[in-house]
C-alpha cells in the first residue's frame, strides 16, 4: 500500500526525472553547431514549460513555485551536463551560462506557481496547458522581434539565431490556440 507521502516523493522523483531528460534532449538536438538545430535547441517555450506543467500538479502556490523550481534546475542541469561533456568541465560551462541558470532561477518558481494557480481556479489541466503553450509559441517570437524594434532590448535579448524556427514556432502558437478556442465552442 502506498502512503499519501509515498504517492508525493513518487510523483516529484517522475517530475525531476522528466525534466533531467527534457534537459538531456534539449541539449542532444541542439547539438554543438549553430543552424537550425542551435535555433531549436535554445527556444525558450520548452524551459518555460518545465516550470509551468510540474506546477499543475501542485495543490499550493509555494509548492508549485518550489517544483517549478527543482524542475527547471534539473532540466539545466540535465543540459549544461551533456553540453559539458565534451569540454569535461560543467563548473566552467555553468560559469559562462550563468544567464540562463539566473534566468531559471526567475522563470522556474513564476511558471510553477502559475502552474499551481491554474490548478487552484479549477481550469481543466490539459486545456490550460495547451493555452499556455500556445501562448507561449506565439510570445516568445514577438519578444524577439520587439528586442529588434525597442531601445535596450537588444542587449539583453541577442537574435543571432536561424528566423525560420521562430517562423514556424508562431504559426504552431497560433494553430494550437485557434484549436482550443474552437475545442472550447463545442
Amino acid at each position: 500500500m502506498i502512503t499519501a507521502e509515498g504517492g508525493r516523493v513518487r510523483r516529484v522523483a517522475v517530475t525531476l526525472a522528466g525534466a533531467l531528460a527534457f534537459g538531456v534532449l534539449a541539449a542532444l538536438v541542439k547539438g554543438d553547431q549553430g543552424g537550425v538545430r542551435d535555433t531549436i535547441g535554445n527556444l525558450s517555450t520548452p524551459w518555460l514549460l518545465a516550470g509551468f506543467v510540474p506546477g499543475l500538479f501542485a495543490r499550493s502556490l509555494p509548492r508549485g513555485a518550489v517544483l517549478g523550481l527543482a524542475a527547471t534546475l534539473t532540466a539545466l542541469l540535465g543540459f549544461y551536463l551533456v553540453v559539458s561533456f565534451p569540454l569535461d568541465d560543467l563548473s566552467e560551462v555553468l560559469r559562462l551560462n550563468r544567464r540562463w541558470v539566473f534566468s531559471g532561477l526567475l522563470s522556474g518558481p513564476v511558471m510553477g506557481a502559475a502552474g499551481a494557480w491554474v490548478r487552484r481556479r479549477g481550469f481543466p489541466l490539459a486545456r490550460a496547458a495547451v493555452v499556455v503553450t500556445g501562448l507561449l509559441l506565439v510570445l516568445e517570437p514577438l519578444v524577439i522581434v520587439a528586442a529588434r524594434v525597442v531601445p535596450g532590448w537588444r542587449t539583453v535579448i541577442h537574435w543571432t539565431l536561424e528566423p525560420i524556427p521562430y517562423v514556424v514556432e508562431a504559426a504552431a502558437g497560433v494553430v494550437v490556440l485557434a484549436a482550443a478556442a474552437r475545442r472550447r465552442r463545442r
